[in-house]
């Protein structure tokens, strides 16, 4: 029997797959729900993901949290994943496809592979809804949505402070609480609200950070005259701590703290541009504004909570989503190749 989620989804689960037998979801596994279907070679069993809203999402993080949730299932659980979404766009599809992932959506595309089975439909455009639809990703969205997930405790806390730690309007906050609710993201009941799938709100946060937050966000370049990275970080910590500016490593340096994976030539680290104005902290930092290159690249904080440091041995760390996304941002090989050695601490 179809969970609520996936009763959209009957006409073209009978269309693609018929006669499908939906089972109980194992104990172990955290998907919506279980799949065997009787193919031309014998049966194909799948466990079924909902993604409602793939459209707006980091589809590499789907992927990765798909296949780590695969991945600790005992041998006898092991199946193909196959993700339902109302639109899977071509991009997307693509990634899904690379990683072995089947997929089908309500616009009528799909890829199915198994033995003695090969499916593919593209191009499909999915069709225009009355219904209500959530908003756009933008900055005010972003920053609010950040305070809740490195603050999940803000969400049952006033609008006034929801504002405060995520720096935005108290409108702002009403408009993206009501948007996590028609995303089904925010569970509310009297005075109670709750994030819920965080792990959906996470792909889908990531990419609005990359895609709409971290390009308007101000950044400076210096060079710091310094023998080694641990002589950038000396410098850090002695100067901004003289000078009472709070600042966090975050993106390269805030990964290579947790994993020791990847050291990049450049430090970026989050604190106030306009602290940086004051020459006396740059003559104590020994350090000169570059325009395009430099050992030091200051961005101006995407909020307080960036800056609500976690505990290292002795400096200021930005919290892993953040680093994550700063590496996602940076895009090279190697920081990618960090960022996935770093997403098991952030879903975790």
């Amino acid at each position: 029997m179809l969970g609520p989620q996936l009763i959209p989804y009957h006409e073209v689960l009978n269309q693609w797959l018929p006669k499908a037998e939906f089972r109980g979801v194992p104990k172990a596994a955290q998907f919506d729900a279980t799949i065997t279907w009787k193919a031309p070679r014998g049966p194909i069993h799948y466990l079924v993901e909902e993604k409602r809203h793939l459209r707006q999402q980091d589809v590499k993080l789907v992927v990765e949290q798909l296949k780590q949730r695969q991945g600790e299932l005992p041998a006898a659980q092991q199946a193909k994943v196959l993700l339902l979404a109302p639109y899977v766009r071509q991009q997307q599809a693509a990634v899904l496809q690379a990683a072995g992932i089947d997929y089908i959506d309500l616009a009528g595309n799909a890829h199915l592979k198994g033995p003695g089975v090969f499916v593919h439909v593209e191009g499909r455009r999915p069709p225009d809804s009355p219904k209500a639809r959530p908003g756009r990703v933008n900055k005010g969205w972003v920053k609010t949505v950040l305070a809740l997930l490195v603050r999940p405790d803000l969400a049952a806390m006033p609008y006034r402070v929801v504002a405060e730690q995520a720096d935005v309007a108290l409108g702002t906050v009403a408009g993206c609480m009501n948007d996590l609710l028609v995303r089904g993201l925010l569970m509310e009941s009297g005075r109670d609200r709750r994030l819920i799938d965080r792990q959906q709100l996470l792909t889908l946060w990531v990419q609005g950070y990359v895609d709409v937050l971290r390009p308007k966000l101000q950044e400076r370049r210096f060079q710091v005259r310094a023998s080694d990275k641990s002589g950038v970080w000396d410098r850090l910590e002695n100067v901004l701590g003289r000078h009472d500016v709070r600042w966090a490593l975050t993106g390269a340096d805030a990964a290579e703290t947790r994993t020791h994976f990847f050291r990049a030539e450049e430090t970026e680290i989050y604190a106030p541009i306009g602290s940086f104005d004051d020459r006396a902290l740059q003559k104590g930092l020994v350090a000169q504004p570059a325009a395009r290159t430099g050992n030091l690249l200051v961005i101006d904080p995407p909020g307080p909570v960036a800056l609500n440091a976690t505990a290292d041995a002795r400096l200021p760390v930005a919290p892993d989503l953040l680093a994550y996304s700063e590496l996602r941002y940076r895009g090279t090989p190697q920081a990618l190749e960090a960022a996935e050695i770093l997403l098991p601490r952030l879903l975790g």
